[in-house]
């Protein structure tokens, strides 16, 4: 039978944060194996040394190897293995940097107990869903689909997996901008589904101090009209050039205006609007509707650049 446990890297040169971490993930009931690296260079060696690993959670700031190296490491010796970033005030020029990189989420420290648990189930959802990858062919020329969804985090996954197999066929990704667009998407369809249709505000998730008022919240609305009778429309347009994916919620929108740069390093220490600094981060363009209840994320055909004249 196959371990369903994940195992967890942990990297981190810092005692007390490496007990923050398991402790955080114990009270969320995260069931995970954690291997403790003491720096970048130690979770390198480990990896290099065949331990089994199914995401590295790592610390930015370290002595020998810190978080960027490591991330650059990683996607050089295992582009499928996800990483996910600790940042802290002081740090956000580097993590920034290590997003691009090609980490794939991040938790600021001072909400790993309420944040990081979420973070670690949504990447390993889209890691586990992108192994899947490498069985499928890739015979699509052009591609228009379009899905509607209730109101049900259970579909989003399955649905990413599909949009993003089909987005690295067209396009020709390797396995870690597969799995930035897959991210993105995830943001973008979860947005649409509590933030626009169940008209939960992020000021309630960052507020909720563990009373889980927003997810019962969630479920109440799921089950109560009128939320519970809005959809999530999700058009896919797919070329050998681009792909183009639209989301659309039925809720009432909101001033596009009004939302704060996300693409300022700043923000990366902002508990709110990370789902949107990550699409912005992750995408090639990204648009919104005037009434402010649909986003089209557009991922291009990376050419390469051209040889050097000998």
């Amino acid at each position: 039978m196959t371990d369903l446990r994940p195992v967890l890297i942990v990297a981190d040169d810092n005692p007390a944060d490496l007990e923050l971490v398991r402790e955080a993930l114990a009270e969320a009931a995260f069931d995970a194996d954690i291997l403790e690296a003491r720096d970048g260079q130690e979770a390198l060696d480990r990896l290099r040394q065949g331990a089994r690993a199914d995401l590295v959670l790592t610390d930015m700031q370290m002595p020998r190897l810190d978080g960027l190296a490591l991330v650059e490491a990683i996607r050089r010796d295992r582009p499928d293995l996800p990483v996910v970033l600790m940042t802290a005030f002081g740090s956000e020029a580097i993590a920034v940097e290590s997003l691009r990189r090609g980490a794939s989420s991040y938790v600021p420290k001072q909400e790993i107990g309420r944040s990081l648990a979420r973070t670690l189930a949504q990447v390993l959802d889209v890691s586990r869903a992108a192994r899947h990858d490498e069985l499928l062919r890739r015979h699509l020329v052009e591609s228009v689909m379009t899905h509607r969804l209730p109101n049900d985090v259970t579909l989003v996954g399955p649905l990413v997996q599909t949009l993003g197999t089909a987005c690295r066929r067209m396009l020709d990704l390797d396995e870690t901008e597969q799995f930035r667009l897959s991210i993105a998407l995830h943001e973008a369809l979860t947005n649409a589904i509590f933030h626009g249709n169940l008209e939960l505000s992020s000021a309630l998730r960052r507020d909720d101090e563990g009373s889980d008022t927003f997810h019962r919240l969630a479920v109440d609305r799921s089950t109560t009209s009128p939320w519970s009778r809005r959809q999530v429309t999700v058009t896919t347009r797919l070329s050998r050039d681009e792909a183009q994916v639209t989301v659309s919620d039925e809720g009432p929108g909101y001033d596009v205006a009004l939302l704060p740069d996300p693409r300022d390093p700043s923000r990366v220490e902002t508990v709110g609007g990370r789902g949107l600094f990550l699409i912005r981060l992750f995408m090639d363009e990204v648009r919104h509707n005037d009434r402010g209840n649909e986003i089209t994320l557009i991922r291009r055909r990376q050419v390469p650049a051209p040889a050097a004249a000998v």
